[in-house]
């Protein structure tokens, strides 16, 4: 019985400090709600509050931190196309640097050189030093462009445009310039249609066609086909077919014809010393005829019917001599592989600055007269 009471007293005394351990949390936990609000009003107080000195201030555009971009110079001396090119980069450098719209023409005024600078001087002597810097960066364009871009050189950019073409397998310059000029010169390509269709005209046939083809239906397609079938005709080697003209090829006399006694063209000596002795008449007539104390010729000379023809081993003096052309050997079947190109004077390859080897000797290319065998 003793041992029964003292367990029903531990689970009362237990029961109630549970109890009251309940309680204790939950008027902790009304009042820590009853808090919060307060702590958050408290916060936005303190943070709206801040003392000024604490809040970061931006620093002042300089001009070094537009000259830290590295902006494009500008000389004035690259005609228009030179100056399209500078509002280009000048445009990209102003963005990168977060120059503001305020500042834009000193930075860019601030890159002038030569030309350019005589003539921003003088503008600003004219307006004044204030005035000029207040242009915005779109009056400052116009003005440049009516100074830079005359009417004559508008002009004759037009007349290249009018027949622009590509130049063997350059695309790329072929294709930038046409974007250039385009801008240049946009009454030309005022609607895309035009502007497929006068891209498509200076392209090369083996390009062209297929391009046109396909039916590009805007300029940026027409760029990309024409630069795919392009890479592929010069893969095929369509641009590197050269003509060879053939100038310094040997004339070959062969000595059975010098036995025989006949002409190149067939005819004997007997013709050829006809012809030669009606030239030496005619010269006798004409010299006769211009004398005033001579008298007449016995007989006169009458034109011959016969065809004059030359041999090579005629001793006509009223004729001068033709040397036969020579030149250097055949080449060999070996195909070259070097890097310099074909030269069409010597037919031997060298660089392009090189000048050909020449023989005053032999009157042969390929070697110098100081190398030449046959010395006499």
């Amino acid at each position: 019985m003793a041992s029964n009471n003292s367990t029903s007293r531990r689970k009362a005394r237990w029961r109630a400090r549970r109890s009251a351990d309940k309680r204790i949390a939950s008027l902790v936990t009304r009042e820590v709600v009853k808090l919060i609000p307060q702590i958050v009003a408290q916060v936005h107080s303190l943070s709206n509050s801040r003392a000024p000195e604490d809040v970061k201030t931006e620093s002042p555009f300089l001009y070094k931190h537009f000259k830290a971009c590295d902006p494009m110079p500008f000389t004035g001396e690259g005609g228009v196309s030179q100056l399209l090119q500078w509002f280009d980069a000048i445009e990209v450098t102003l963005r990168q640097s977060g120059c503001p719209e305020d500042f834009q023409t000193t930075c860019a005024t601030g890159v002038f050189q030569s030309r350019a600078l005589d003539w921003w001087t003088a503008e600003r002597n004219k307006r004044g030093i204030s005035a000029a810097y207040a242009l915005s960066w779109d009056e400052l364009k116009k003005l440049m462009k009516e100074e830079y871009c005359p009417p004559h050189e508008v002009q004759k950019l037009e007349n290249e445009f009018w027949g622009i073409k590509q130049t063997e397998g350059d695309i790329a310059s072929y294709t930038a310039r046409f974007k250039q000029l385009s801008v240049i010169c946009p009454s030309q390509v005022d609607t895309p249609k035009k502007a497929i269709a006068k891209y498509i005209r200076g392209l090369p046939e083996c390009v062209g066609d297929f391009v046109e083809a396909a039916k590009p239906t805007t300029i940026e397609e027409a760029y990309r086909l024409a630069a795919e079938i392009n890479s592929k005709r010069v893969l095929d080697g369509f641009f590197s077919k050269k003509p060879v003209k053939r100038v310094h090829q040997a004339i070959i006399i062969n000595s059975s014809d010098d036995s025989s006694g006949e002409s190149v063209d067939g005819s004997s000596d007997n013709s050829s010393e006809d012809s030669s002795k009606d030239c030496s008449d005619d010269v006798s007539v004409k010299s006769s005829g211009e004398s005033e104390d001579d008298t007449a010729p016995t007989q006169e000379a009458q034109p011959s019917r016969k065809r004059k023809t030359v041999s090579p081993n005629s001793s006509t003096t009223g004729l001068p001599q033709l040397e036969p052309l020579r030149s250097a050997p055949a080449q060999s079947k070996c195909a070259y592989n070097g890097s310099h190109p074909l030269c069409f004077t010597c037919t031997y390859h060298h660089p392009l600055e090189a000048k050909c080897r020449y023989c005053a000797n032999c009157n042969w290319y390929g070697h110098y007269t100081s190398q030449c065998r046959a010395r006499p």
